[in-house]
């Protein structure tokens, strides 16, 4: 992967569980620890940054993460304020957020970056200010602004958490969506259909149709038929069959596996990928291919992952791992380091030395 726009450090302080962070990243970075580390909230660090580029920040704060005190680590009383730094070579982001009376958070300060000698261009390090004290919603600005630092909010909005987890009768994934609302796969494949049915004559699609039959052997096609309205919804063919049959005839595990394998194939991947505990609800064959599907992904994309699953755990190189652990009642991040594991390598597989409690994050 081209380093060039790569989310290269992370710097947070004061968000949930996190009290102090300061990490380099990968290509490929896969999260293990065990329930309560702090692994979900790493991820939803990263919705939380597409809720301030959207301008959204003070809904998110309010409904999804119930006030600043509960975003704030241990709240108000023992956290001032949250800190966030990030680098991707050659711009960054940093802001500063405040808790206010009303129990929400604002701006103290928020800048954009360009770090020129990364280019090799002269001036050094450029800061762009943005919102100043008291600013609700961030001011990063909108895309055609021709704004030094649209490049920074464009990279920021394109990072993506993605959940499959939910495969119930009522799951969005389930239910037909508009034919034209297939620019981009949602985050919890609400348009897959939809985005199924505009990639359909590409090779990508014929990758992922062929893909699926490695783990659904029965599945031969999906089939397109848009409804009244211009509307959607998922419809496959089985193996030696006219019938058609939609997403409520496929196991819980098959339907998650469609849904990754259309999200790591894809033709145009989104600059990050976030992925919580992938490997719900999948065969042990499935997330070898869902491995071998990630670590191809990280060729032209950055993909963080957290799993509980020592098998998926054991298709990854010790290079691939950050451990997250819980030290005085905070989560603690760190890369995992070869001569932690090199001697345990020869005769065991990652997953396997993990589960040992050799490296910590000690799985569930």
């Amino acid at each position: 992967m081209n380093n060039i726009g790569r989310l290269q450090h992370i710097k947070l302080e004061g968000y949930r569980s996190i009290q102090s962070l300061d990490l380099s990243l990968s290509p490929l970075n896969i999260l293990i620890g065990s329930n309560g580390a702090g692994k979900s909230n790493f991820i939803s660090f990263f919705k939380f940054m597409n809720k301030l580029v959207d301008k959204e920040m003070q809904l998110h704060v309010r409904t999804q993460l119930n006030g600043a005190d509960r975003t704030l680590f241990f709240g108000r009383k023992t956290t001032e304020k949250m800190v966030i730094d990030l680098h991707f070579r050659p711009n960054g982001y940093r802001a500063e957020l405040v808790p206010t009376t009303d129990d929400t958070l604002v701006f103290a300060k928020e800048a954009a970056l360009f770090y020129a000698d990364e280019l090799s261009y002269l001036g050094g390090t450029k800061a762009y200010p943005l919102a100043g004290a008291g600013a609700l919603e961030s001011k990063l600005p909108a895309a055609g602004t021709l704004n030094p630092s649209e490049h920074v909010a464009g990279y920021l909005q394109d990072w993506k958490v993605y959940h499959f987890h939910d495969t119930s009768d009522t799951a969005k994934v389930k239910t037909a969506y508009n034919i034209f609302g297939a620019n981009r796969l949602m985050p919890q494949g609400e348009n897959l259909a939809a985005f199924l049915y505009g990639i359909r004559n590409t090779p990508a699609y014929r990758h992922i149709v062929r893909t699926i039959q490695r783990v659904a052997p029965f599945f031969q096609d999906f089939i397109f038929e848009p409804e009244p309205n211009f509307m959607i919804r998922l419809r496959w063919k089985h193996k030696g069959s006219e019938d058609y049959f939609d997403a409520t005839m496929l196991s819980d595990g098959t339907l998650r596996f469609i849904c990754l394998a259309t999200l790591l194939l894809q033709p145009r991947l989104p600059t990050i990928i976030l992925l919580d505990e992938p490997e719900l609800g999948l065969h042990p064959f499935a997330m070898q291919l869902l491995a071998s599907l990630m670590r191809s992904a990280s060729e032209k994309t950055q993909i963080i992952a957290s799993t509980q699953s020592v098998t998926l755990a054991n298709q990854f190189s010790w290079e691939d791992f950050v451990v997250v652990d819980q030290v005085n009642n905070a989560s603690v991040f760190r890369r995992l380091q070869e001569t932690e594991v090199a001697a345990w390598l020869d005769h065991y597989k990652l997953g396997d030395v993990w589960e040992m409690n050799v490296l910590g994050g000690t799985p569930e």
